[in-house]
């Protein structure tokens, strides 16, 4: 991480016009921002999302026991030509019906995979220009020269824009459709294989954000480890195939939980992320340290009109 790296973290809000204390407010206010907008992008999709791996197996198993049916109606009744007719209308009905079923099949999961690669994009743009705000946050608030842990903040955070770019959602969705084996197997592919690359970045910035914090003055902040996906999408391909599909239906459940777990992690992460940014002010009847902006004091309950950002070594 060079020079660059930093210029490039500090330009996403800094200007030589503003000053430091109205520079770090903006800063924060667009963290807190970007962590408001979370309902928005983490998506989580319900487990009732499963029935798109096992309705096909149900349709195709109908349809079999159907056809037989017919056939063995058809025949018992070969040597009567007046159930001809019949039979002709029964086979059609039959084959309008399998149209049906698998088009619907097929339009299902299609709009499943669009909500999983949508959320995949939505929540990767919201923690990027979350990631790439606290640094920034960070170097307004600092005055010290020695900055390496803020640095590689920066240095993540941009690595995370290089390497995690949108997915065409709406591309994949139809592409599905017209065909569902392999491209349902290339979006569970990506979509295994980004959550494992992303949560490595994310757990390098979660190593690196107290020792940061440190540099820039605040109080070294408690981390909660979040939980580390690490599947082997190869090893589900394989798994898939010798199972003749059925390993399928476990595969896509671990993707709706896999993503569902990481944005439970994600949001206490923010949260402690927030707390640890957040100036502190003193309660103007018992001095006591109290949030930012609020009305009335936690502890004692005297209204907050005139309260003193806390001093620090920020």
């Amino acid at each position: 991480m060079g020079k660059h790296g930093m210029a490039s973290g500090a330009r996403l809000c800094l200007s030589g016009d503003v000053e430091p204390s109205v520079q770090a407010d903006i800063l924060l206010r667009r963290i807190e921002n970007e962590i408001r907008r979370r309902p928005f992008t983490d998506r989580r999709m319900g487990y009732a999302w499963t029935i798109v791996p096992i309705l096909p197996l149900v349709v195709g198993i109908a349809l079999f026991v159907a056809l037989i049916g017919l056939v063995v109606s058809s025949l018992a009744n070969i040597q009567q030509a007046a159930n001809a007719p019949s039979a002709i209308a029964n086979i059609f009905s039959l084959y309008v019906f399998a149209v049906i079923a698998v088009y619907a099949v097929v339009l299902l999961g299609a709009v499943a995979f669009y909500y999983l690669i949508d959320r995949r994009n939505r929540h990767f743009q919201r923690q990027q220009a979350l990631f790439a705000s606290v640094p920034a946050y960070l170097l307004a608030m600092k005055g010290a020269a020695r900055h390496e842990n803020i640095a590689k903040l920066i240095e993540l955070s941009e690595d995370s824009s290089f390497e995690e770019q949108d997915r065409p959602a709406s591309l994949w969705a139809i592409l599905y459709i017209f065909a569902t084996p392999i491209v349902g197997l290339i979006v569970a592919y990506s979509l295994t294989q980004d959550l494992r690359k992303h949560e490595e970045r994310q757990s390098a910035y979660q190593q690196t954000l107290p020792s940061a914090l440190e540099e820039a003055g605040f109080a070294r902040p408690s981390i909660s480890a979040s939980r580390y996906h690490n599947k082997d999408p190869i090893l589900y391909i394989v798994l898939t195939a010798i199972t003749a599909g059925l390993f399928w239906i476990y595969w896509f459940y671990a993707l709706l939980q896999d993503y569902n777990e990481h944005f439970v992690d994600q949001a206490i992460f923010e949260g402690q992320v927030l707390d640890a940014l957040k100036p502190m002010i003193t309660c103007t009847a018992c001095g006591g340290s109290i949030p930012q902006n609020v009305k009335f004091c936690p502890l004692c309950g005297a209204a907050q009109s005139g309260s003193r950002i806390v001093q620090s070594d920020v």
